[in-house]
């Protein structure tokens, strides 16, 4: 049945495709141009620079700064807290790259894989500020950012295991070639946004269809293209008449769930391993909660100026 239907739908956007050929030509141009202007700039670096502070043995190095703390709040091993700390500032999807990453190099265990796939969903902070400047302030901007943060870390703590995790013996490269460590740290790079590129091209199009083919209000469009992509709904908000305290609930729904596209990305990196995508799934839908929650909080006690 579920075959079935996605071969209904993948024909019907193939046909639509045929019979509206410049509106599909259009959202292209506008899904690239988004890809280049916005989510490369902002994501690229960080995978780049996190990539070779892998091979560098960075991991050891920000143990000796950050483990106590991390092993108190989450109980984790000693490989979390690059993960953690990374995922903050890089963005989605590289919480779920990095655990992929660490758990093939077996420095993390299978069930601390999938209790941190959980919590480890931050935006990168250049994006979240970047496609939100033009919507509402900057006060409700970093009052997102915030938002963003505690949340996940509250997530973290509630379903933290009752036990400390068994450390993990990192193992040091001595020697590391830095032509070499680039190469690679450039392809794995590439290789993730390709299919970040990919994703927002096909969820693009199938929101521009959706916008087309349904008579939808700008209210229900917005919903739509932020379920399916997460910039495309936060660029919507804009048009919606609506104070602020909404529009920063709805970018937050939309950071917090994902998107589809955000999901099927995740989807894609941990496909070939045992981590459990029911895991992040059931993360986004309490950081939306709990997000919403702590937004409103920080807008009525610290107020906006």
């Amino acid at each position: 049945m579920k075959n079935k239907i996605i071969q209904i739908l993948v024909f019907i956007i193939f046909m639509s495709l045929i019979f509206n050929s410049i509106i599909v030509t259009d959202e292209l141009k506008n899904a690239l141009n988004i890809f280049f202007s916005t989510l490369f700039p902002s994501i690229f670096p960080f995978f780049l620079i996190s990539n070779l502070l892998i091979e560098y043995n960075f991991v050891y190095t920000l143990n000796k700064v950050f483990y106590n703390l991390i092993k108190k709040l989450f109980h984790s091993s000693n490989t979390s807290s690059f993960i953690i700390i990374m995922s903050m500032l890089s963005g989605f999807p590289s919480g779920s790259k990095y655990i992929k990453t660490m758990y093939n190099k077996n420095l993390l265990s299978l069930d601390e894989a999938n209790y941190l796939i959980t919590f480890t969903h931050f935006a990168n902070p250049l994006f979240v500020l970047t496609v939100t400047r033009n919507i509402i302030n900057n006060r409700l901007a970093i009052y997102i950012l915030l938002s963003m943060y505690l949340s996940n870390i509250i997530i973290g703590i509630i379903i933290r295991p009752n036990h400390y995790i068994k450390e993990n013996n990192i193992k040091i490269n001595t020697n590391p070639n830095f032509s070499n460590a680039l190469s690679s740290s450039i392809k794995d790079s590439f290789n993730l946004l390709i299919i970040i590129l990919g994703n927002t091209c096909f969820f693009f199009l199938v929101t521009r269809l959706i916008d087309y083919y349904l008579p939808l209000n700008n209210f229900s469009q917005t919903i739509v293209n932020g379920f399916f992509d997460i910039t495309k709904g936060i660029n919507s908000i804009k048009y919606l008449s609506v104070n602020n305290t909404f529009k920063g609930i709805l970018v937050l729904t939309f950071i917090g769930f994902g998107g589809i596209n955000i999901h099927m990305q995740v989807k894609s990196i941990i496909a070939d391993t045992k981590i459990k995508y029911i895991n992040f799934l059931l993360g986004r839908i309490c950081q939306v909660a709990i997000s919403s929650f702590l937004f409103i909080l920080f807008k009525t006690y610290l107020g906006i100026y």
